[in-house]
């Protein structure tokens, strides 16, 4: 399941890609991203992440949500709650995940030579 990105996109896309590769920390790619992407981008990714992971685990989706159904200071809020933040502009009050985005997770991880597999396979064998 490849994007389609034109020439001079696809080009844009490998610079992006060989200046995330200079990186050699965390905490510079850290800096970087916080740089690149705003913090309700970064949610989105840490949170497709963390989707990924419980489904490596083999959790269900019900089990998903509620595992990252959560408030920003930890404390967990019951999946389906209806509280908004309040002021605009505040960011996310609760990590929230639909099951679309778990759903589109699950496809792209069930694809054995798409990113998320290689990445995982990779960390399992640099921990293991």
């Amino acid at each position: 399941m490849m994007m389609e990105f034109d020439k001079e996109e696809r080009t844009a896309l490998d610079s992006l890609y060989e200046a995330i590769l200079t990186l050699k920390t965390p905490e510079e790619l850290h800096m970087f991203f916080e740089d690149l992407c705003s913090r309700n981008e970064l949610c989105s990714m840490l949170h497709r992440w963390q989707i990924l992971e419980l489904i490596d685990e083999g959790k269900s989706y019900e089990e998903i949500i509620n595992t990252l159904a959560h408030d920003k200071d930890g404390t967990h809020k019951e999946a389906g709650s209806k509280e908004r933040e309040s002021r605009k502009g505040k960011g996310r009050n609760a990590t929230k995940v639909s099951s679309t985005t778990i759903s589109r997770v699950k496809a792209c991880y069930n694809n054995p030579d798409g990113g998320y597999r290689t990445a995982l396979r990779r960390l399992k064998g640099d921990k293991e």
